[in-house]
């Protein structure tokens, strides 16, 4: 049975612009979304912890975006690009993410493997070639080595390759305090890119309930809320084509369909890192040097 669950809603979305005269204004994201109308309750409650946070870690304010990505996006086509935290949601788990996001009109494909840190990204982008996508799910650095200027720097290019289209990008849950280092690189990008959908990850993970034993990997409750979430952003795409919930072309880790599942139920403590356990002797794409955590 699924422990109760009250969780601060800590999604920030952004529309971000360095130089804006226009004071951003920080809210919470709505039950009701233009465009979406109420989406199905997971068993998720808000509880009072001072709401969404109007300031980044150094002062700077949140912008927030006021529309949703459907309504932006020029298209349906979303590309999902991340760790075991977005694998969870794909088709050879527990499938969360297509069912649903598919409804909502989007076609869409998740890329995430288990132990993959942000050199990922490029090597996706390649291979599904980005310039056939209308959006983009980007969450990746939990698995971070250390070095922030290649971080940036990866984590930049990515975002040029994506824009001028909408991204949702998430910040990490700060497990270790190097993810801090992760955080400001992409709260750098955020303050900077008019396309960019923030969601606090950080906020929202530190909520009782919303990560599972080992700290790092969501719970049950804490994955239908990152799904919801996921889908209150994205809105209801645009056009009228039917959804669909593509291939993944990267699932290294569907030999190991336990791997990420034994960590979450055996409630790892300590200093665990993020997506350790995939097997060596996964073959469907070479691993880059640096995307497992040391």
């Amino acid at each position: 049975m699924r422990r109760s669950l009250f969780v601060l809603v800590a999604l920030v979305t952004t529309a971000c612009s360095s130089g804006s005269s226009t004071p951003a204004v920080t809210s919470t994201v709505p039950a009701t979304i233009a465009g979406v109308g109420s989406l199905p309750p997971i068993g998720l409650y808000l509880e009072a912890l001072g709401g969404a946070p109007s300031t980044f870690p150094d002062g700077q304010r949140v912008p927030v975006q006021q529309s949703t990505v459907g309504e932006a996006a020029t298209g349906p086509r979303v590309l999902m690009i991340g760790d075991s935290i977005l694998a969870l949601l794909s088709r050879r788990y527990t499938n969360a993410a297509c069912q649903a996001i598919v409804p909502l009109g989007w076609q869409m494909s998740i890329e995430a493997e288990i132990g993959r840190g942000i050199t990922f990204a490029p090597t996706v982008l390649e291979a599904k070639d980005a310039d056939q996508w209308d959006a983009f799910v980007l969450f990746l650095g939990t698995n971070y080595w250390g070095n922030r200027p290649e971080f940036k720097r990866v984590l930049g290019q990515v975002l040029d390759e994506m824009s001028p289209r909408p991204v949702v990008l998430f910040t990490t849950s700060e497990f270790r305090p190097s993810q801090r280092d992760v955080n400001s690189a992409i709260e750098n990008e955020v303050l900077t890119r008019e396309n960019v959908w923030f969601v606090d990850w950080r906020a929202i993970s530190k909520a009782p309930g919303v990560l599972a034993g080992d700290g790092i990997h969501p719970s049950d409750d804490g994955n239908d809320f990152l799904v919801e979430k996921i889908s209150q952003v994205l809105g209801r795409a645009p056009g009228d084509e039917k959804g669909a919930c593509l291939p993944s072309d990267f699932k290294a880790d569907e030999e190991a369909p336990d791997a990420i599942r034994d960590i979450v139920d055996d409630g790892a403590t300590g200093d665990a890192t993020d997506d350790t356990g995939a097997p060596e002797s996964s073959v469907t794409t070479p691993r880059t040097p640096g995307d497992s955590t040391p």
